[in-house]
């Protein structure tokens, strides 16, 4: 009895092999590495594309057809009923399915198997509400299914980090285990010690959907979204009032999941409409400009450039982003004071959520030995800091950063066999 181990990211996946043996076998998902971006591309009917793949068909054939990023976060959202596909209406498990469906498919490639049987990561927490939680469970166990899985076992994410932890620890000890991502943050205090571990073990967990893309889509939202309209003012022939860039299509342009779907029919024809009454010729340039970002479905290539921002903010203390394109023209210069204060409201609502593990254990952030920081967004400089400021430097310990959840999986799917 095989099975295959899947960390489904918003930002990357990752897939091992365990074998009827017990033997654990990471499988190569791209030329090059074991990491499949979590990027879908097609440029027409019933043919798509991957990760690296997904991103150069996609300028190959100069953003025809539709690209999606980070499609997990719609697992939770109840009012989300897909999108349109070429004519066709694609739910959430629909898309999800067509991506884990290629990863099981290149892992079959590589094994020589047919593998029904699945271990699927999944966060602490999809959502703060129960019942959009167990609906994105059931939606990615449904993409699981139509990919051709018959078996699936979920395993919350930063459990299965532990996992990996313990693995490589011999010592008896208290342990949070920070998992900070594309599009949650989850924790897990436990307690690591040797032999099998147990439910007991697990004294807090909590998760929150608020990571790396939140914190893009906060210098989107305070810094760039302004040369795309969000600042536009109109006014309708014969109406006595100025009216605003509606707020609900403001949070579509600051995430990079929701952006394409700006490009949808109502959607698209509301605001070709609403330009046409501009009160200043510099609305109309910013409207245009979003026009040319959805009709050339830029996205992916922004938020891009909005990460490579962020992360030079990390060492500068100004950083001009500039972006240009046929029809854009944006130079603008952030700072990394007036970004700290952006985004210390989003940093300070993940570090609420980490400490929700001790309020509900009853321990004290200096009872932790160590703290387990996996997941990219960990290497963020405000994470850092504030990390450092409750639990010291000392405790601090980066472990298989973009690794750890999919090994530990692999672990939870041994014992299962």
């Amino acid at each position: 009895m095989s099975f295959y181990a899947v960390d489904f990211g918003t930002s990357n996946s990752l897939l091992s092999f365990v074998s009827p043996s017990g033997d654990i076998v990471p499988i190569q998902l791209e030329a090059g590495g074991n990491v499949l971006r979590s990027l879908l591309y097609t440029p027409e009917n019933n043919k798509w594309f991957f990760g690296n793949e997904a991103v150069n068909e996609y300028v190959n054939h100069e953003g025809e057809g539709r690209f999606f990023r980070s499609i997990k976060k719609f697992l939770p959202e109840p009012s989300y009923n897909g999108t349109i596909v070429f004519n066709r209406n694609m739910n959430i498990s629909e898309m999800v399915a067509v991506f884990l469906k290629e990863m099981r498919d290149r892992a079959n490639k590589a094994t020589g198997l047919n593998v029904e049987r699945l271990v699927l990561g999944r966060p602490a927490l999809y959502s703060l509400n129960k019942e959009h939680d167990q609906l994105a469970e059931s939606r990615m166990r449904k993409a699981a299914e139509i990919a051709g899985f018959k078996e699936v076992v979920f395993c919350p994410e930063p459990i299965a980090a532990g996992l990996d932890y313990n693995s490589a620890s011999q010592t008896e000890k208290i342990v949070l285990i920070a998992d900070f991502g594309g599009g949650t943050s989850d924790f897990t205090l436990m307690k690591i010690h040797k032999g099998q571990h147990s439910q007991d073990d697990i004294l807090g967990l909590s998760g929150i959907f608020s990571a790396g893309d939140a914190l893009d889509g906060v210098m989107m939202r305070d810094f760039i979204s302004p040369h795309f309209g969000s600042k536009f003012e109109y006014q309708i022939p014969g109406g006595n009032n100025v009216l605003k860039f509606p707020k609900n299509l403001l949070t579509k342009i600051c995430s990079p999941a929701h952006i394409t779907h700006l490009r949808e029919k109502d959607t698209w024809e509301f605001l070709q409409h609403i330009e046409k009454f501009a009160l200043s010729t510099e609305d109309s340039k910013n409207m245009q400009q979003l026009f040319t970002l959805v009709e050339c479905q830029l996205g992916f290539p922004l938020f891009h450039e909005i990460e490579k921002t962020k992360i030079k903010l990390g060492k500068s203390a100004e950083v001009n982003f500039e972006y240009l394109f046929p029809g854009i023209n944006i130079l603008h210069e952030v700072s990394n004071n007036r970004y700290k204060d952006s985004v210390a409201a989003t940093v300070d609502e993940i570090m609420a959520t980490m400490m929700d593990v001790f309020t509900q254990s009853g321990l004290a952030p200096s009872k932790v030995d160590e703290v387990i920081l996996t997941g990219g967004t960990s290497q963020f400089p405000l994470i850092q800091d504030k990390l450092e400021n409750v639990f010291g430097k000392q405790k601090l310990y980066e472990h298989n950063i973009y690794q750890s959840v999919v090994n530990g999986l692999a672990q939870y799917a041994r014992k299962l066999i």
